[in-house]
């Protein structure tokens, strides 16, 4: 309805427009009105943000309402409007995240900012309303980096625009800011630079690289996007790009040339704003009466319900269109299909399933449908939509592909998501993210065999984040490939990690990122190392924080700046991550970057990571508890807590556990007690704890090997007498055990002690599998 105002009122409106302006932009509107035909079915999103209100810079007077009358107008040209006013750092990472989460596949996307811009460097960044610079390494975690946003977005879209009315004065003049890996020093100034654009894209500047914009009187648009808005609602089906040489005239003329907008494009094909509308030839009689259709189905990206209608209905669907809006979704209709295709799709948020207070989920919206007898049917649709339990035990952080709701690895709860991505494969055999996810839970199970021909289907069938999940099963060193039948091809690994970058996961660009950081061979590979690393961090992922974190705290390196470290460790614990838990916890323990050492808060954030499911947290605590750090504890509780990080798959538990044994400090424990600790660390992949575990048990008597493979056999389920002699029934055992988890058994197992010890070990990992995807 509202296209066909403004088709109504577009003679008025240009009636103000000089004569040669009016007659190009008829003449434009005629020649793409037939191309923009063929966009009708194109998804259309955009990201809309003002900020105004700023904590530690002067405010700005119009930037909330330039960014909401661009939301109003776009709406009403029926884009999935994603707007954000006043946003933090944390809020302005939420949105675009939740934007990206929901883009569908071949959209346009247009992104609107309106707020504090300013230029380091060569870069420009856009300042979120909590914007300050404590420290000259803040950029960053202070704000967003223009490129990165644009490229984020486009990656996801079919074509993309940018509008940017941001660089209306400099808050922070007179500052030098620390921007790249070398950590040089830029001046920040007012204005943006014109960088690369894109494939398919255009970015729209409110004034000339360098220069400042006018931000308006009180309670009036900006003279740019005042410009933008009536050029956009005069010409809504005109190609967007000859739009912008005629804003950029009104901005011209209204600013006496003191501001002259700037574009750079990319784009290959036309955009528009608003889509034509089809005209039947045939006017269909519209039924008095409205129907009622509810329906009850599983939540998804996308939720087809063409189907369900001509049921309603009892006849073909012709042609559709949407009369009343939902509130928590969009609705997509596509009148040229043969049947008058309709699709839901809820907006999708970044969720924590363990936080998640309600999975009801629902919706209404009107349409009107034409049927194949000509009758027009006016029908109001309630949806219930209802969450998969396998998205809601399983689903990835930070997913592309997943529906937003996610566990990290230490909150999944292996039987129930096994049991519920199972059945959620089972009954949608062709959707991709169950099979990833089944693979997920497959490989923290485990069952690495399972998981590797499960995430290399998702992978081949196109989902991002199964790409990176291959990617690291092709050259992880913690897993055994014998047992698991797993390839190793780490160049396989890398073109999956590029593929998956380029589509802006961030597990991917963290997992390149550090390998390029640390082990580039040239200059230029370590800045593109580091770049991968900082966009990860952009999108909220806290690996790349505890990797860059640990990076500029590592001393005796041409790359110790601890201040720098501590901002992002910092930024990983206010997201209450294990990995930064047990990265400050050392920062306190040795006094790391000039902190002063603390063993309080060193055993606290221990203790934070170790409740979290962190491997290693444990033994730090047992150490601590060793070396005199935490008075009145006892060398058993050491031993309890190298157990448990033992058993998490961290070697020198093992080793260290077997240690304090054989070095008489555990009571009621003795050599055999160790060999079994020990026999479990070599099979581990950390080199030294291993060769410290190899030699420890050479000094161990054949007879206490036997009795520890005696009791390495019991921990597996078999019942056999510790009593250091190996007969008949151990050596069957151990046979059984062997077979049972398809370990194959050496000659040398057979006879030699320390052979069969390690052959029971190896059973061991292969019935309790190390979770390495907590390492």
């Amino acid at each position: 309805m509202f296209l066909r105002e403004i088709k109504g009122k577009l003679g008025q409106v240009l009636a103000g427009v000089p004569v040669v302006l009016l007659t190009t932009q008829m003449a434009l509107a005629q020649t793409d009105a037939a191309n923009s035909q063929e966009e009708i079915s194109s998804a259309r999103v955009a990201i809309v943000i003002g900020n105004q209100d700023y904590t530690n810079v002067g405010d700005l007077t119009n930037a909330r309402k330039d960014a909401q009358d661009i939301a109003e107008m776009l709406r009403g040209f029926d884009f999935r409007v994603y707007d954000g006013y006043d946003l933090s750092k944390r809020k302005f990472e939420e949105l675009i995240r939740t934007a990206i989460l929901n883009i569908p596949d071949s959209a346009d996307v247009l992104f609107y900012y309106a707020g504090h811009g300013i230029q380091i460097g060569r870069r420009n960044y856009l300042l979120p309303v909590d914007a300050k610079f404590e420290s000259i390494y803040d950029v960053p975690l202070a704000t967003m980096t223009l490129d990165r946003v644009i490229d984020a977005l486009s990656a996801r879209s079919s074509a993309h625009v940018a509008i940017l009315d941001s660089c209306r004065d400099n808050p922070f003049q007179d500052l030098r800011l620390a921007a790249d890996l070398d950590a040089n020093l830029f001046e920040t100034r007012e204005g943006f630079d014109v960088f690369k654009t894109p494939l398919n894209s255009l970015v729209a500047y409110s004034t000339s690289p360098g220069a400042a914009a006018s931000d308006g009187a009180e309670g009036q648009n900006s003279p740019y996007t005042a410009a933008v808005l009536q050029t956009a609602q005069s010409s809504p089906f005109v190609n967007i790009q000859q739009l912008f040489p005629i804003i950029r005239e009104k901005v011209h003329q209204s600013t006496a040339g003191k501001q002259i907008p700037w574009e750079s494009s990319t784009l290959v094909r036309p955009f528009y704003l608003a889509q034509q509308q089809t005209e039947a030839d045939v006017e269909p009689v519209l039924e008095t009466e409205p129907k009622s259709m509810n329906l009850s189905q599983q939540f998804d990206k996308n939720v087809q319900i063409s189907e369900a209608l001509e049921q309603k209905l009892g006849d073909e669907v012709l042609s559709l269109r949407l009369v009343g809006n939902p509130r928590r979704g969009v609705v997509t209709t596509n009148g040229q299909s043969s049947s008058g295709s309709l699709t839901y799709s809820p907006e999708i948020t970044d969720a924590r399933a363990n936080e998640l207070a309600d999975t009801d989920f629902s919706d209404t919206f009107s349409v009107e449908a034409v049927t194949a007898d000509q009758k027009k049917h006016l029908v109001e649709v309630t949806l219930e939509l209802e969450l998969n339990t396998c998205d809601l035990e399983a689903g990835d952080a930070l997913d592309l592909n997943g529906v937003g709701v996610f566990r990290l690895p230490n909150e999944l709860d292996l039987a129930t998501a096994l049991a519920a991505c199972t059945q959620a494969v089972e009954d949608y055999p062709g959707n991709m993210r169950f099979l990833y996810q089944l693979g997920r839970v497959q490989q923290a199970a485990g069952q690495v065999s399972d998981a590797f021909g499960n995430i290399s289907a998702a992978a081949d069938g196109g989902h991002i984040r199964a790409k990176y999940a291959l990617a690291t099963l092709l050259y992880t060193d913690r897993i055994d490939r014998a047992v698991t039948k797993t390839p190793y091809d780490p160049k396989k690994a890398r073109a999956l990690l590029e593929d998956a970058t380029t589509a802006q996961d961030p597990y991917a660009m963290h997992s390149l990122g550090k390998q390029l950081l640390r082990n580039g061979e040239t200059e230029n590979e370590k800045k593109r190392g580091f770049e991968l690393l900082e966009r990860s961090v952009e999108l909220g992922h806290t690996f790349s924080m505890n990797e860059l974190g640990l990076y500029f705290l590592r001393d005796n390196s041409d790359h110790y700046i601890p201040e720098r470290g501590m901002r992002y460790l910092r930024a990983s614990e206010l997201r209450k991550d294990i990995y930064g838990y047990d990265n400050l916890a050392y920062v306190s323990l040795f006094g790391l970057g000039g902190n002063p050492v603390d063993f309080n808060k060193a055993e606290g954030y221990f203790l934070a990571a170790a409740e979290g499911g962190h491997p290693t947290a444990p033994a730090s605590i047992a150490r601590m508890i060793l070396n005199d750090q935490l008075q009145g504890r006892s060398r058993t509780e050491a031993l309890e807590w190298y157990d448990k990080s033992l058993a998490r798959g961290d070697a020198w538990g093992g080793a260290n556990g077997a240690y304090i044994i054989l070095d008489g400090q555990v009571a009621k424990r003795g050599p055999a007690d160790a060999a079994l600790r020990a026999a479990k660390a070599v099979l581990l992949p950390n080199e030294e704890a291993s060769a410290q575990a190899r030699a420890q048990l050479e000094q161990i008597s054949r007879v206490d090997l036997d009795r520890s493979l005696q009791m390495a056999l019991n921990e597996l389920g078999e019942n056999i007498a510790v009593d250091g002699l190996i007969g008949p029934a151990t050596q069957l055992a151990l046979e059984n055990v062997s077979a049972k988890f398809g370990v194959p058994v050496p000659f040398a197992a057979t006879i030699d002690p320390k052979e069969r010890l390690l052959l029971a070990a190896r059973v061991y990992w292969a019935q309790n599998p190390v979770r390495f995807d907590l390492f």
